[in-house]
C-alpha cells in the first residue's frame, strides 16, 4: 500500500501531527509498536472510504433523498450509527405515519411528509431499496455522513431535536428549513465526494 500524507489521517482521526511523526519514527519491525501498526490500518481505513465513496457516487443517490435520511436521523436524534433493521424500521414508521400538529404544516415538515401519499410511499421505496442494496461498509459510511451532516444541530443547543418537531416554534423550523436546504446538502455531500 501506498504512503498518504499525514493531513488525511489529521482531517480524519484528529491525531495531533508530532504524535503521527513519533509514532512513525519507532522500530517498525518491533512486535510491541503498536503505534505504527495502528498508523498503517488507519491509512488502510482511510483508503477503503475513498474506494466506498466511489463506490457511493455510481450509485447516483440524489440530495432529496440525502435530505430525509439527514432530517430522519435528525428529529429521530439517532446520534450514532445503528443497524440496518433498525434503520428501516424507524425509517418507516418516520416517513409513512406524519403527524397532524400544527408543526407539521410548516413548508419544513411537508419537504419530508410531501401530501401526496403515493410520492411519499415512492421515497420510502427508494431510500429502502438502497439500504437493502448497501453493503455494510457502504451503508456505514453513508450514515455516518449523515451524522456528520447533522453535527452542527446536534452542538447547537437551540437547534437540537428530541421529539421531531412537536413543540417547535415557526422561528426553528423556518431554520431547519433553511439549514436542510438541498443546495447545504448538495454541497456538503459532494465535497465529501458522495454525490458528483
Amino acid at each position: 500500500m501506498k504512503k498518504i500524507s499525514y493531513k488525511p489521517l489529521l482531517d480524519r482521526f484528529n491525531i495531533p501531527r508530532p504524535t503521527l511523526i513519533e509514532w512513525e519514527k519507532l522500530p517498525k519491525n518491533d512486535d510491541k509498536n503498536w503505534r505504527a501498526k495502528h498508523i498503517e490500518y488507519l491509512r488502510e481505513q482511510i483508503d477503503v472510504e475513498n474506494q466506498t465513496k466511489e463506490e457511493l457516487k455510481k450509485r447516483v443517490i440524489f440530495p432529496s433523498e440525502l435530505f430525509l435520511l439527514c432530517s430522519h436521523l435528525f428529529l429521530l436524534s439517532i446520534k450514532s450509527i445503528i443497524p440496518k433493521y433498525e434503520f428501516k424500521k424507524s425509517f418507516k414508521e418516520f416517513l409513512l405515519n406524519p403527524k397532524k400538529s400544527v408543526e407539521y404544516q410548516h413548508d419544513f415538515a411537508k419537504r419530508i411528509w410531501k401530501d401526496d401519499k403515493d410520492n411519499r410511499y415512492d421515497d420510502y421505496q427508494k431510500i429502502m431499496l438502497l439500504v437493502d442494496e448497501l453493503t455494510s461498509f457502504q451503508y456505514y459510511l453513508l450514515i455516518r455522513l449523515c451524522l456528520q451532516f447533522n453535527t452542527k444541530f446536534f452542538n447547537n443547543e437551540n437547534l437540537t431535536c428530541s421529539k421531531g418537531l412537536d413543540g417547535k416554534t415557526w422561528q426553528e423550523l423556518h431554520t431547519y428549513d433553511k439549514e436542510f436546504s438541498l443546495r447545504k446538502i448538495e454541497d456538503f455531500f459532494r465535497k465529501e465526494e458522495i454525490i458528483f
